[in-house]
């Protein structure tokens, strides 16, 4: 069976505290690739990264997009196939870059995109197997959490179609809605799961949690968070951390982002003449 070489594309700032066990839980082959594309990091993420053999591609923060820094790495790439991985998710499974291996051997030549699930602390996903969307199918999302934090492509599609550079968040919408509207497939490989670790501030997920829910909005009607949900998703985070299965910096993330999804709702159903881009 021929081997499937990819490069794996991970955005960092700061990320030393994650990025170890991201590197660490990636079962790279002989050919892969590691490109990190770091934004000025002084806690020691470049050189742990390049401990663990990854190619550094700089980029400055005063010009610094999630797209652009994609775009930056992408270019950088030398396989047919390129991973797009957070420094904060990690994988959940040993043979986490095998299955995107598996999948990719049995991908028709439509398919030129790929996404695993980011698992959270409330999270389930299925174990194995394929599902694949076009046309309208990503109107009401892929069902789990998804998208460039752990999300594969065909490097020649890129080169047709880069990532939108301007755009604050979810390029990675953007580019699957693009390429579906040109007769292309997005592939869900649900073997290929992540977990979700970030370690950034309250403030920092707010803010998160708001530019989600817009990038979101633009492209389908995400799930509307209440106040009552959020009253219960904190009952369970207060469940959950003695428990073991979230940690208290993980809680308080998770429950800053999901009242920045609430906030924004609240703000884009007050202004009913915005318009969506799809």
């Amino acid at each position: 069976m021929p081997h499937t070489p990819i490069s794996i594309v991970i955005r960092t700032l700061d990320a030393a505290e994650t990025l170890g066990a991201v590197l660490a839980g990636l079962d790279c082959d002989i050919g892969d690739q590691c490109i990190v594309v770091d934004s000025g990091s002084t806690d020691g993420t470049v050189e742990l990264a390049r401990r663990h053999g990854a190619e550094i591609v700089p980029i400055r923060k005063d010009e610094f997009t999630y797209g652009r820094a994609l775009n930056r790495g992408f270019a950088a790439a030398r396989h047919d196939w390129v991973l797009s991985l957070s420094a904060h998710t990690v994988p959940a499974d040993l043979g986490f870059l095998a299955a995107y291996r598996r999948a990719v051997r049995r991908f028709p030549d439509a398919v030129t995109a790929a996404v695993g699930p980011i698992l959270g602390e409330f999270d389930a996903a299925l174990s194995g197997g394929i599902t694949y969307f076009e046309g309208d199918d990503l109107r009401r999302g892929f069902g789990f959490g998804a998208g460039n934090p752990n999300s594969l492509y065909r490097r020649s599609a890129w080169i047709r179609r880069p990532f939108d550079e301007e755009i604050g968040g979810g390029e990675d919408l953007q580019w699957y809605f693009d390429a579906l509207k040109a007769g292309e497939q997005v592939a869900a490989v649900h073997a290929a799961r992540v977990h979700y670790r970030n370690r950034r501030s309250m403030r920092a997920f707010y803010r998160k949690g708001r530019v989600d829910y817009r990038a979101m909005a633009r492209f389908f009607e995400p799930h509307r968070p209440s106040l009552a949900g959020i009253v219960v998703r904190a009952a369970k985070l207060a469940l959950y951390v003695p428990l073991g299965r979230v940690d208290w910096a993980g809680a308080k993330g998770s429950l800053a982002h999901c009242v920045g999804n609430w906030v924004e709702a609240r703000a884009l159903a007050a202004a009913p003449s915005t318009t969506r881009s799809r």
